[in-house]
């Protein structure tokens, strides 16, 4: 049996708002973010502010009934952005979280969202996991200056996103969820 999912429809000037987890990347002088979930030794940076889906099957993306499509989580779906980082724990780099502006075909179910395109609204590094001050500094900067986006700390990430710490990103593929979709059905 397939994750019952609902299509929805954003346009840009009133995406839907999400968080999804980011792997903060050295690519030449500056970082760059990229997938925490891609298990390739070179997974593809998320080069400028904005990304567009697709599926290595060929199709538009997200697709019903593909997992294809830009991840993030929205209030009330099971995915755990803390638990994805034990899932990629062989990953030493750092990670951020980071809201994101969603539109076009827009996939909702338990897990959380699949989009069709994306923008970076704002990034949140975790100061602790830097080796110090002038480190995270360089690093609020760059990424600032890579993306244009308000860079801070985890202060600004909703309580939703941190507090769902389970271990394991994904839930089990027998939970079942009841998401009123009513609240995200503005498209």
């Amino acid at each position: 049996m397939g994750i019952e999912e609902r299509e929805l429809h954003y346009a840009p000037d009133s995406p839907l708002r999400a968080w999804r987890l980011f792997r903060v990347r050295a690519s030449g002088a500056g970082l760059v973010l990229s997938s925490p979930m891609y298990h390739d030794p070179g997974p593809p940076p998320w080069p400028a502010v904005g990304s567009v889906a697709t599926c290595s099957e060929g199709h538009p993306a997200p697709a019903a009934g593909c997992r294809c499509g830009i991840y993030a989580a929205v209030p009330g779906t099971l995915d755990s952005l803390p638990g994805y980082l034990l899932d990629t724990a062989h990953d030493g780099d750092m990670w951020a979280y980071a809201e994101i502006a969603c539109s076009g075909r827009v996939f909702v179910d338990m897990r959380g969202v699949r989009a069709e395109r994306a923008e970076i609204v704002r990034i949140a590094l975790p100061d602790a996991l830097w080796p110090d001050e002038v480190a995270l500094d360089a690093a609020k900067r760059m990424l600032r200056e890579r993306y244009g986006v308000p860079v801070g700390g985890l202060d600004s990430v909703p309580e939703w996103v941190t507090g769902n710490q389970r271990d394991a990103g994904r839930p089990l593929d027998e939970t079942s969820l009841d998401l009123d979709l009513r609240r995200l059905d503005l498209g």
